[in-house]
């Protein structure tokens, strides 16, 4: 199969990203204890990195197709709480 390089550059320009957003965070902690921006790249693991990971556990388990498709779901759902939840705390914090 081959890979699709579009998908696979904007791949790369998204852990990019959510690495350098992670260097600005941990700066932005160790020099004014801000913890801030940590909740923010908090979120954005969890929506991002964390739910790729258990979307391709689920996919790989042996689990019939209806399960399976719940369980991929679930997992949407918990991370969007998550997201939203870690979003919420940076906002409140930022105040």
């Amino acid at each position: 199969m081959e890979k699709d390089s579009t998908l696979y550059f904007l791949n790369l320009m998204n852990y990019a990203l959510g690495i350098a957003i992670g260097s600005v965070a941990l700066s932005e902690y160790k020099h004014h204890r801000n913890t801030t921006p940590m909740l923010i790249i908090l979120a954005v693991i969890i929506a991002g990195p964390l739910e790729d990971l258990l979307v391709r556990v689920i996919q790989e388990k042996p689990i019939p197709g209806h399960e399976k498709e719940r369980a991929i779901k679930l997992v949407d759902q918990l991370t969007s709480l998550g997201f939203m939840l870690f979003l919420l705390l940076a906002a409140h914090n930022s105040g």
